[in-house]
């Protein structure tokens, strides 16, 4: 099966015996994947990355390759971002209800040069525990065979892919919201203003935090929280606004029904936000209102302390209802 960035792929899973990993290198780029023993590519182990790009086909360099016992899941690309975790690392273990037989682990490909390793004890390990169900993970770093691989079709991910198939969207209401009962406020506004980043952060929005906490919001800042913690307020709110991004992903997946959601574009990137929007619409059943207010980036007066964009989205937020 050779995967199409712009078709989602069926829900299928190949088991393939003697199996070789193959690990990102600095030297390749972002070749990596899965052969058949006897070097041939396996399409279907392609991870779809953002911008509609596939990791490229590996090749299978002289020498000996390390020995991997049991049957191991295939999961794809693991980053540090959270986002793409979520699109490219974990779409895959829907597999795990469907598979027959006992699985000995899950299969991760780190980035190069990332402490993938770390990223998983401080943060991202609790996400891999609930949704690989506690499953072993081993991070491939140098050619690995294995004695049978499981190779599932990826269930999700970026862009076209962001709707999920049937199975990887019950897959991941069903294991991300079994868990502690939900726990938060009932109105969320989820911010990007600490991000460390600027490029990341959303303009005005310590002034946008100002109305929406006068208007009841309690103001979240995800990347200070676990996941866990995250998971419990998103399942919790019954009212969410906030801008685009990798916050979303993860509500998506656990956002109770009928949940009032107001997502708030913050990028011209026109594809991206719909994939977002997208995602939510279809892993949870709520209520979906878009602006692009803060996207337009009108010009204003010199003397004009609140922006045309800013009046734009507090119009948008009043005729919605959420303040």
């Amino acid at each position: 099966m050779i995967p199409d960035a712009r078709h989602m792929p069926e829900a299928r899973i190949d088991t393939v015996p003697g199996a070789i990993l193959m690990p990102l290198r600095a030297e390749t780029g972002m070749a990596c994947g899965a052969l058949m023993p006897d070097g041939m590519v396996l399409p279907a182990a392609r991870t779809l990355l953002s911008a509609g790009r596939f990791t490229a086909d590996p090749v299978l360099s002289p020498g000996a390759c390390a020995q991997l016992p049991g049957r191991w899941l295939f999961a794809g690309v693991g980053r540090h971002h959270f986002g793409h975790f979520l699109l490219e690392a974990v779409p895959r273990l829907w597999a795990l209800d469907h598979v027959i037989g006992a699985v000995d682990g899950i299969a991760l490909l780190p980035m190069a040069g990332r402490d993938i390793a770390a990223v998983l004890r401080r943060r991202l390990g609790p996400l891999l525990d609930m949704l690989g169900q506690a499953l072993p993970v081993h991070l491939v770093e140098i050619p690995t065979q294995v004695d049978e691989l499981i190779l599932p079709t990826q269930g999700f991910g970026h862009l076209h892919w962001s709707g999920g198939t049937p199975e990887a969207r019950t897959y991941m209401r069903r294991h991300l919201c079994a868990g502690d009962a939900p726990v938060g406020p009932d109105k969320v506004y989820v911010s990007r203003r600490r991000l460390k980043n600027p490029e990341q952060q959303v303009p005005h929005e310590q002034l946008i935090e100002r109305w929406m906490s006068r208007a009841g919001y309690d103001i979240f800042h995800p990347e200070r929280h676990s996941v866990t913690e995250q998971i419990a307020r998103y399942r919790a709110a019954r009212v969410i606004v906030g801008p685009d991004g990798s916050a979303f992903h993860m509500a998506a997946f656990v956002m109770t029904p009928g949940t009032n959601v107001g997502l708030i574009q913050r990028r011209t990137r026109q594809d991206t936000f719909d994939a977002i929007a997208r995602q939510i619409t279809s892993f949870s059943e709520v209520e979906l209102t878009t602006t692009a207010a803060l996207a337009q980036l009108a010009p204003s007066a010199e003397d004009d302390p609140t922006p045309t964009e800013l009046r734009q989205l507090r119009g948008d937020l009043q005729a919605a209802g959420f303040i």
